[in-house]
């Protein structure tokens, strides 16, 4: 969650653990800042890898391909946060995430020998996201505060690292209110909003984290993810997280670049889903963790839409299917941070 991330105030101001703020002169007053005692690491880099393996995508007799199936579908994220700003009550950061995906069809040709589809356009061709994000964090006093992100990225099957055509582009942001009400417990109210050729939307969402003890805790964004913290091993340097998020996918598809497929015209991908998942986290070394993620990917909706009539829904039918996520992040410790 966006407005999770925080930079550690400057040494010999305040004492940070596990999101408490504590002061440690009598002459400064004490702010809030997002988070909850015992929380999953806030992540400074990330690298991850994630497949989903052998799943049937039917997409009808039109121009998506009918019915074919996808041996596998491989994912790679890199993404990292750098601070901007690290003062005792606002905090700003800057961000960068590359992410990928591939889907390899068995073979798309089949029943299609003469004529182009959407899917044989997709297979073994990677899609990209570039983002680049802005986060603000301000705390008012000893209970409330606030966060916003500002974002734009490149979303499609663009040649090369990234392309800034307009067709590629999405702007988004979110804005947060929140209170701190105690080490424990927090909660927050907030809105998103997402522009890009293929659509427009607003969504409210609302915060709710605990921590019953050392060991258990919940971390919820609803309507997007809930979670159930499990902190285990002497020393806590083990997380279970048990729950379920909402994933959301967007790509420009540009036939034009692709010879032979130049008379498809351009079409948007939209594929919408509900992530089950158990993610195990290790803290390796003091700024090492590893991390796994075994789940089920129940997909919502997919679907294409041609962009000389974004309005018409060329919608197909996504079987589901289990994934597989391993990775690697970088978190400072708690006493460099001091």
């Amino acid at each position: 969650m966006f407005f999770s991330i925080c930079v550690a105030p400057a040494a010999a101001q305040v004492d940070i653990e596990q999101g408490n703020l504590e002061v440690l002169t009598d002459d400064l007053p004490v702010y809030s800042r997002p988070g909850v005692r015992y929380r999953s690491q806030s992540r400074g880099v990330s690298i991850r890898y994630e497949t989903q393996p052998n799943f049937d995508w039917t997409g009808g007799e039109g121009i998506a391909g009918g019915k074919q199936t996808v041996t596998h579908l491989e994912q790679f994220t890199f993404k990292f946060k750098v601070p901007l700003l690290n003062k005792i009550r606002t905090k700003a950061l800057l961000g960068y995430e590359w992410d990928t995906e591939k889907y390899f069809f068995d073979d798309p040709y089949v029943g299609y020998e003469d004529r182009e589809t959407l899917f044989q356009l997709l297979d073994e061709r990677r899609l990209k996201a570039n983002k680049v994000s802005a986060y603000l964090t301000h705390s008012w006093d000893a209970r409330f505060y606030s966060s916003a992100r500002l974002r734009v990225s490149f979303n499609g099957d663009y040649q090369g690292l990234i392309d800034f055509a307009n067709i590629y582009r999405t702007y988004s942001a979110a804005v947060v209110y929140g209170k701190k009400v105690d080490d424990d417990t927090e909660w927050a109210v907030g809105v998103t909003y997402s522009n890009n050729k293929a659509r427009q939307i607003a969504l409210p969402f609302f915060v709710y984290n605990q921590t019953f003890n050392e060991h258990w805790g919940i971390q919820t964004a609803l309507p997007g993810q809930a979670y159930l913290r499990r902190n285990v091993g002497r020393r806590l340097v083990n997380t279970f997280l048990l729950g379920a998020t909402f994933d959301s996918k967007y790509y420009a598809i540009n036939t034009g670049s692709r010879p032979g497929f130049e008379t498809l015209g351009q079409f948007f991908l939209r594929n919408n889903g509900i992530r089950t998942m158990l993610q195990y986290e290790h803290n390796l070394t003091k700024w090492v963790w590893a991390f796994g993620q075994a789940g089920y990917f129940i997909p919502v909706t997919t679907r294409f839409n041609p962009e000389d009539d974004i309005d018409r829904d060329i919608r197909t039918t996504v079987q589901g299917r289990p994934f597989f996520r391993v990775g690697v992040f970088l978190a400072p410790p708690k006493d460099l941070i001091k």
